[in-house]
């Protein structure tokens, strides 16, 4: 029998349930800006720092195509990124409190500039006074998000390593072994300020910022993180330590296939819980105590992505117009 026995994942779903020691995001953040407003503390800085729940969006990330839910909250004119609904995504423990929000909303009302341009080939005939300008292409050019995030308790320090992690994550690409190994990181909405300004930009993150002050408070935050990790994360040390020992022997001798062999079983271990941690098993255990600061600044550039299907079937007159504000994607 294989190291991996698919009609075991069933019986294990019924047992383990990765999102029961979830944060109960919305209740606690929302009490906590009641009391900061209350006191005066943090009212010139707070916008609106409660987080509603919404449904996970449904569908998947295949060859780097993303589906998402409509915006659950089509009131709400924060800024937000949706969440990518591959199960790794959706399950992680880390994430849950993006998941529980509906999205990563900054919580603080953000700076960003908007670029567009339309770009013009000079030509210049022989014998004339004036160049001559072709039209050439347009670019709606990246979106650049500087946003403050100041973090009082547990649960915002929570929400803070969410938001960490999550566009860490954007920025990388299914790899080793992922089952959708190969393909690039994965394309996901923007939404705020009402449909005339983002309303379901479909984006790619190209690059993430976020400096740690050294003039400011730190809070201690226990974080709960997914068992399946932990186990895959030990298999590969046992792995890097077996290839390393095994090493120093002859690449006939018994050691170095008995080290060999230690390594050949540890990746298995490590595909296995990768796999099962995909499809939202494995629990969840502590992570430990991470130290987040009480006050920090993201800068996430973002750029607008459409397939060259949807460019091609590009009217301006309908954009004009305000046609594409319904549509499950839309154009800047």
């Amino acid at each position: 029998m294989g190291l991996f026995d698919p009609t075991q994942l069933a019986g294990a779903s019924n047992i383990i349930d990765a999102g029961s020691s979830g944060f109960n995001t919305l209740s606690n953040i929302g009490g906590a800006v009641a009391a900061g407003l209350a006191s005066g503390d943090i009212a010139s800085a707070i916008r609106a720092v409660n987080l509603p729940s919404a449904g996970e969006a449904i569908g998947d990330t295949l060859q780097s195509i993303a589906a998402f839910k409509g915006d659950p909250h089509p009131n709400d004119w924060r800024v937000r990124l949706s969440m990518s609904t591959w199960p790794s995504f959706s399950t992680s423990a880390v994430l849950k409190p993006l998941t529980d929000a509906g999205g990563l909303i900054f919580p603080y009302t953000p700076k960003i500039n908007i670029h567009g341009a339309a770009s013009y080939t000079p030509v210049s005939p022989v014998h004339s006074n004036y160049q001559f300008h072709a039209y050439r292409n347009s670019e709606p050019g990246k979106i650049v998000i500087n946003a403050p995030m100041f973090v009082e308790d547990t649960t915002q320090g929570l929400y803070w390593i969410a938001m960490v992690h999550y566009l860490r994550s954007l920025t990388k690409m299914f790899a080793g072994t992922d089952p959708k190994a190969g393909n690039p990181p994965p394309i996901v909405f923007l939404n705020g300020y009402g449909n005339y300004v983002f309303k379901n930009i479909p984006v790619v993150v190209t690059s993430m910022n976020v400096e740690l002050d050294n003039n400011c408070d730190y809070i201690g935050v226990n974080v709960v993180g997914s068992a399946a990790g932990a186990v895959e994360g030990t298999a590969d040390g046992i792995s890097g330590l077996a290839s390393s020992v095994g090493g120093l022997f002859d690449a006939g001798s018994t050691a170095s296939g008995i080290f060999s062999g230690i390594s050949t079983i540890a990746s298995g271990v490590g595909q296995v819980s990768a796999l099962a941690g995909t499809f939202g098993l494995g629990g969840t255990t502590s992570g430990g105590v991470t130290h987040v600061p009480t006050k920090t600044t993201f800068s996430v550039t973002l750029q607008p992505i459409y397939s060259r299907n949807s460019a091609r079937n590009f009217s301006l007159d309908r954009f004009v117009q305000g046609g594409y504000l319904n549509n499950s994607f839309g154009y800047i």
